[in-house]
């Protein structure tokens, strides 16, 4: 069997032989000229240094970024308070799946509601603002100088580095409208506190 199959081969191979053929030269070949892309993009670059092109791009970068950082994109659909309202939000979640200690025992399984309340005092309250409108700005600084609790203030729009710098204190920023999209506020200022086992959100005027 294996001889029939080495006869076989040569005889393919003997067959190709017989019918390659030199066909010669049909036309002018050239060898391949084309530039190395990697050294376009190098002498690209040496030219826009030398020119102070990258310095230049460099700066832009710098001051967008610091101007990102000095006043974020303020939150969309939040308007000033034009009618108060007071509402509560539940934060309890519901269980997706169970949750396991490293040996595998369960401790809570999947459908079982969680109540953070339950486990931690929360005596801090947040208030959101526009840091643009000045009656709010003293609305929230009233707030934190009258407080008897930690107060966490909280933009959804203005120069939070610079009331930051004025207040010499920690001023947050209501990034992509996470926060006052989770407790439902569309309107400023609001307030928001511990209400039993649940938060009581307040939009009030400034």
């Amino acid at each position: 069997m294996f001889r029939a199959s080495v006869c076989a081969a040569l005889l393919f191979l003997s067959c190709e032989a017989a019918l390659a053929k030199d066909l010669g030269v049909r036309g002018e070949t050239f060898p391949v000229s084309e530039p190395d892309l990697f050294d376009q993009i190098a002498a690209k670059f040496a030219a826009l240094q030398e020119a102070g092109e990258v310095d230049r791009i460099n700066q832009r970068l710098r001051d967008r970024a610091i101007a990102a950082a000095e006043r974020p994109p303020r939150v969309d659909g939040i308007i000033r308070t034009e009618s108060p309202r007071a509402f509560h939000y539940d934060p309890t979640i519901v269980l997706k799946e169970d949750i396991a200690t490293p040996d595998g025992t369960v401790i809570a399984r999947a459908g079982e509601t969680f109540n953070p309340l339950d486990y931690t005092p929360m005596q801090h309250r947040m208030i959101f603002f526009d840091g643009d409108d000045p009656e709010q700005v003293a609305w929230a600084e009233a707030r934190l100088s009258n407080a008897d609790v930690l107060v966490s203030p909280i933009l959804i729009g203005g120069p939070v580095l610079d009331i930051t710098r004025q207040w010499k204190r920690q001023v947050f920023f209501d990034q992509g409208g996470k926060l006052t999209g989770q407790f439902g506020i569309t309107q400023v200022p609001a307030a928001i506190r511990r209400d039993g086992d649940m938060l009581l959100v307040e939009e009030v005027e400034p």
